[in-house]
């Protein structure tokens, strides 16, 4: 009788049987084993040994699940689930305005009118002088124009109007804008004065 050859896919079903009945036999010992140390320590008249938790607490305080399938009636802590997505942004409490936030608002509020950004200038200089004697020029303008960015962006209390007849904006009050559209509101537009460059 001639022998058959095995091909690939025999050899791959050989080997699967073989690894499945080897993880059987390792199982069967290790239940032999631990059989065998419960007797012994009955014998010894000591108690039988409690079985390994399926979970260990870190140093930290978190809680590991050990690898493996956890023993019937076992409860194990679940992971919190977050939702699909990238995780929220986290939200940074609403800080007060500084100083120099509340001098562009005052240049605004005592003038009455929409001002370029010049003019917010020549008012937050003179403030300066007096609260902050030894700042310079540059300085102080690149205190205003964050200052500018901040509260027409970020804090949302100043609108913007670009007039078209000169370069930049004018800043006013954003409760003289329409809050969809951003524009000047039409009984404003009094506020805003056009000088010649």
């Amino acid at each position: 009788m001639a022998k058959r050859r095995l091909n690939r896919k025999d050899i791959e079903e050989l080997a699967g049987h073989y690894r499945a009945e080897r993880r059987r036999l390792i199982y069967q010992l290790e239940q032999v084993r631990l059989a065998l140390k419960d007797l012994k320590r009955a014998e010894a008249g000591l108690p039988k040994e409690k079985p390994k938790p399926n979970v260990v607490v870190l140093p930290d305080g978190s809680v590991k699940r050990r690898p493996g399938r956890p023993r019937k009636g076992e409860v194990v802590p679940k992971k919190s689930k977050r939702g699909p997505g990238r995780p929220p942004k986290p939200v940074r409490p609403d800080r007060p305005l500084n100083e120099w936030d509340n001098a562009v608002i005052g240049a605004i509020k005592a003038k009455g009118q929409l001002l370029p950004k010049e003019e917010i200038l020549e008012h937050t200089y003179k403030w300066a002088s007096v609260h902050e004697p030894g700042m310079k020029k540059p300085e102080v303008e690149s205190f205003v124009t964050r200052a500018l960015q901040k509260l027409t962006d970020r804090k949302k209390m100043l609108g913007t109007h670009r007039s078209g007849l000169r370069r930049g904006y004018h800043y006013g009050l954003k409760e003289w804008f329409f809050q969809s559209s951003g524009k000047l509101r039409r009984q404003h537009y009094d506020k805003l004065v056009l000088t010649k460059d």
